[in-house]
Parts: C-alpha cells; structure tokens; sequence
C-alpha cells in the first residue's frame, strides 16, 4: 500500500532564449530562474540586435531628412554622406555589444560589492534581457512618435530622439543634461526594475538588495550617457 501512486516532478520548463527576450516584460522571475540555471546572452542579443537594425532601416527616411537639414546650415559642394547612412546599421550589434558587456560588468562589481560573490556570465544575461524596454520598447515607442510627426516635421538630428522622459521638463536641454534628462525615462525605469529582480533572483539576494544595485548601475549609466553626450557635443562645437 505504502507510498501509493507517485506523482512525477514537475519541472521547470526550460523555455525558449528567445522568446524569453519577451517574456521578460511579464514574467521576469521565472525568465530570471532560467537564467540562474543557465545564462544566455547570445539568444537576447541576436533579437535585440535584429529588432534594432529593422527599426534603424524602417526610420532611414527621418535620418536623412535630420542630416538634409543639418547639411543645409553648411557650405555647400561637399558629398552628402545621406547616402551612405545605411553602413551605420554594420555597427549597431557592436554598439549595443559594448554597452551590454559595460552593464553586466558595473553588475558584477556592485554584486561582489554589495551581495558576495557575481557571477559575471550570468549578470551579462541580466544585463542583456533588462535591456529590453530601453533598448527595444523605447525605440519601437519612438519609431511610433515619429511616424505620428512625420518626415516634414524632422527640422534637425535632435528631432530623431522624441522626448520621453525628463527631458521633457527641459526641452532645450543639450549635451551632459540633455543627454541625462533623456536617459531617465519610464522605459530605462522599467529596466531597473527588472535589473533588480535578476540581480536577486539569479544571486538570492533579497530584494532590497537587489534594487540598490539597480539604482546604482542606473544611475552610473545615466552619467555614462551624459558624459558621452558632452564628449561628443564639446567636438561637434
């Protein structure tokens, strides 16, 4: 009689590294959980790469009209580099690559600062799938904005990037400011909120824990852009 009929375990399912790219919006424990069995970064960052390069052709017509305008200020007889806007779209997976190998690094030092030992393989794998609303919702979010504003309304490169996030409080803003203001928005948030259940989901940490280093990789990634943004404008004038 005994133990009678055994019911058999239940497992957890492995899932798809890719669709997880998605589930990650809705579930991102158990997308975490998956990660902490086996990290994956080339699934999420093949999609994201993918997804971003669609959308870099799909708003071509914009970039040119921004650099038609942006062109129409200077001397004129020089090559219209409009035309060779497309070659941009080779150096989006590098672009992207090096910012998430930065994210998952800051990850693990603040890990190993604040939770013990980071595992950097898999804090490179939440890094790459808490990327998902910054990296892609923003930028479907701003193909949407753009399409509503229309080719005739792109009067300068700084129309091509929406504002949705504080830089809407400061619309004149330029360069560090500009650039930080932008970074804070409710889809970078979003992302911190799901670095902070995959830091603690993936390391067992607690969850205040977990949104402390968040909040710090955040906030160190907003002065990252800011900087850049001043490196690049303090050249450009």
């Amino acid at each position: 009689m005994g133990q009678g009929i055994q019911q058999p375990p239940v497992e957890q399912g492995g899932g798809s590294a890719f669709l997880d790219v998605f589930k990650v919006l809705f579930e991102p424990t158990a997308v975490f959980e998956r990660v902490r069995d086996r990290p994956r970064f080339l699934a999420p960052f093949i999609v994201i790469c993918v997804v971003q390069i669609a959308i870099y052709f799909f708003n071509l017509p914009f970039m040119k009209a921004g650099m038609a305008a942006q062109m129409a200020a200077r001397p004129a007889g020089g090559p219209d580099p409009s035309k060779f806007l497309f070659i941009g779209a080779f150096f989006i997976p590098i672009g992207i690559g090096i910012a998430l190998l930065l994210g998952g690094l800051i990850l693990w030092m603040l890990v190993s600062i604040f939770g013990g030992e980071g595992k950097f393989g898999t804090l490179l794998s939440v890094s790459c799938y808490a990327a998902v609303p910054s990296v892609v919702l923003l930028a479907v979010v701003g193909t949407i904005v753009l399409r509503m504003k229309g080719v005739g309304d792109i009067t300068s490169p700084q129309d091509l990037q929406p504002a949705l996030g504080l830089d809407l409080l400061a619309p004149g803003a330029k360069g560090f400011v500009g650039a930080a203001l932008k970074a804070v928005n409710p889809f970078g948030i979003w992302g911190l909120v799901l670095t902070a259940i995959g830091v603690s989901t993936t390391h067992r940490l607690s969850k205040g824990t977990g949104y402390t280093i968040a909040t710090i990789g955040f906030l160190i990634g907003v002065l990252i852009a800011g900087g850049f943004a001043a490196l690049f404008a303090g050249r450009g004038g």
